[in-house]
């Protein structure tokens, strides 16, 4: 007996009394693992976790294959991160410790001093206290690094934990998930420790220390007068500092200065409003800097990667922090304003406005329904439904530009996070920001599960399971600005390249986005040729139908926020046909 299909991210799990069927929306591929009395443990974003008598398997969709470990007792403690949200995992046995990253795929071990460790989980970060010593694990590189600590030492992961700490009296202890590496500061043992999910803080009468889970910078600031507070945000921290207003960007590792006296801040995941008598200035915790200000008093309305602000007198503005700019509306009074995680869509009489965070430039649509929309503020997806459902526009927030849509009845929708899920019956409809195309799959009945997660959709109709993927056949282990995961500099951009075994690529590389039918059987051009250039891929796909480039960033501020683009021309055995891959384009910090 099948059940049903249970979605989390990219991963997909079917139970049956004998074996787990695991799909991963990276390599569109089934794993089938048999089972004698398996027990499963987790199903996260990007990995699974199975119990099966003393064996315990690891699975990653990025890898799509199994790494399995052995517990001696049998009887192994495994902790894991939060519910669905986690790419980490720890196991102990005795004095046997493994660790499981979802990006690095395979478990790893140390042995410990004493049995029966303290360990805390969440997201990217897993923390291990064995005596004296303090060992990271990042879920970015799978691997136990150690720190020394104290019996006093604290442990803590917050959010996203891009960093965690060990502090004790005395001493900031900070590990970078990005960077792998643990950084040591002395403090006064009267600090004042701070933690959010991309930095940790300590501060004490005029001092404040920070390090950063992003770039691994321990930076500091003296302040003219004792610190009262800190204001913090996931990826930001801002204080006053007499005439100064005093922003931390966890994107750079540095605190940065503004005169901007009795200011107010206002703090989102990736940036701030400094407002004063003067108007607001922005900052961007992604490149670490202030903006211009614009004049004038205002209300804000905000979502991790996008601000907008209302009211000022001289007009609306959104905000990006990519670009660090103000963009002015151009309508006076929306209907209404919705914004998702980094784009912003005003409804007006007629149609809509949109603008990208990594555009920052508004693209219109005329639409014939007004206000007619379906949209979730958690994630990046606003679907404008229109002609009696028959018609949708999802605004595709990498490419800039509106997708539509034209169905052969009306639509039921349910959007998750990138992705945009609709049927009418006949077929079922797929869309996600990763790849910027609506896809089509014919129905034999209509659907009896009709499920999406925030990268993979199932649809159970009759006797057949249809899986959708929002990552296209070119992917990366990254998906920001429209979902998590940044790449950051100083680490590895790997781009994973799905094709028949044997095809050969040639990587398009440019600066802009694109969008040209070439026709059959090439598909699409997402990538502006104007000023690309293209490189042979240095592997062909092998039999598991999977190749995966490692590109290392360099540790250049100069790439900071640089967008590229790309794309391969797949030249598979003949006698099928050469194609044009998805497209990626990723922003570094």
């Amino acid at each position: 007996m099948i059940g049903q299909p249970a979605i989390i991210g990219t991963s997909t799990i079917i139970t049956t009394p004998t074996e787990y069927r695991l799909y991963s929306g990276i390599t569109k591929q089934w794993t089938v693992l048999p089972v004698a009395s398996a027990t499963l443990v987790s199903q996260a974003n990007d990995y699974v976790i199975i119990q099966d008598g003393a064996t315990v398997y690891g699975y990653s969709t990025f890898s799509g294959s199994l790494s399995s470990i052995t517990a001696p007792s049998g009887t192994p403690q495994i902790v894991s991160g939060p519910a669905s949200s986690s790419w980490v995992t720890i196991v102990t046995d005795g004095t046997q410790a493994w660790a499981f990253g979802a990006f690095h795929g395979r478990w790893e071990t140390i042995t410990l001093s004493q049995p029966n460790p303290n360990i805390i989980t969440n997201r990217l970060s897993a923390l291990i206290q064995d005596g004296t010593t303090t060992y990271a694990v990042s879920a970015h590189h799978g691997t136990f690094v150690p720190v020394a600590s104290d019996a006093l030492t604290a442990l803590q992961v917050v959010g996203e934990a891009e960093v965690a700490t060990a502090n004790s009296p005395g001493f900031l202890r900070a590990f970078s998930a990005q960077q792998n590496r643990w950084r040591v500061q002395p403090v006064p043992t009267t600090a004042v420790f701070l933690q959010d999910a991309e930095f940790a803080m300590a501060y004490e009468a005029n001092q404040v220390w920070a390090c950063s889970g992003i770039t691994g910078a321990l930076a500091s600031y003296t302040a003219s007068g004792p610190i009262a507070r800190i204001d913090t945000s996931e990826g930001i921290a801002a204080l006053q500092d007499g005439p100064l207003a005093v922003c931390y960007a966890s994107g750079t590792g540095r605190f940065q200065q503004h005169v901007a006296p009795n200011a107010s801040f206002y703090l989102e995941y990736h940036f701030a409003f400094v407002s004063d008598a003067n108007g607001t200035t922005p900052f961007s915790a992604l490149s670490g800097t202030f903006g211009s200000p614009i004049p004038g008093s205002y209300t804000f309305l905000s979502n991790d990667g996008i601000g907008f602000a209302q009211g000022g007198g001289t007009g609306d503005f959104a905000y990006s922090p990519i670009t660090n700019t103000w963009i002015a509306s151009p309508v006076a009074s929306p209907l209404a304003i919705e914004l998702v995680r980094d784009a912003v869509i005003l409804v007006r009489t007629g149609g809509y406005e949109a603008l990208s965070a990594r555009h920052a430039q508004w693209i219109p649509l005329s639409t014939n329904t007004t206000g007619t929309y379906t949209t979730n503020n958690s994630g990046s997806t606003f679907v404008a439904r229109d002609n009696g459902d028959t018609t949708a526009h999802v605004f595709d927030i990498r490419l800039n530009r509106w997708a539509s849509l034209q169905a052969a009845g009306p639509l039921t929708f349910t959007i998750a996070r990138h992705t945009a899920f609709a049927h009418d019956g006949q077929f079922a409809y797929g869309f996600g920001q990763a790849t910027g195309e609506w896809f089509t799959q014919p129905l034999t009945a209509p659907p009896t599960h009709f499920r999406v997660a925030s990268s993979v959709g199932v649809c159970v109709h009759g006797n057949t399971v249809s899986m959708y993927s929002v990552l296209g056949s070119l992917c990366y282990m990254g998906r920001f600005p429209e979902f998590s995961q940044a790449i950051n500099l100083g680490n590895t951009l790997r781009l994973h390249q799905t094709a028949r075994p044997g095809s050969a690529m040639m990587l398009l590389v440019g600066f802009a986005p694109a969008y040209i039918d070439l026709g059959a059987p090439l598909g699409k051009l997402y990538v502006d040729p104007t000023g690309s250039f293209s490189a042979p891929w240095p592997i062909t796909v092998g039999t598991s139908g999977l190749a995966v480039l490692s590109i290392p960033i360099p540790l250049d501020p100069t790439l900071r926020l640089a967008q590229v683009h790309f794309q391969n021309l797949v030249l598979p055995l003949a006698p099928a046909q050469p194609f044009l891959s998805s497209s990626v384009a990723p922003i570094v910090f």
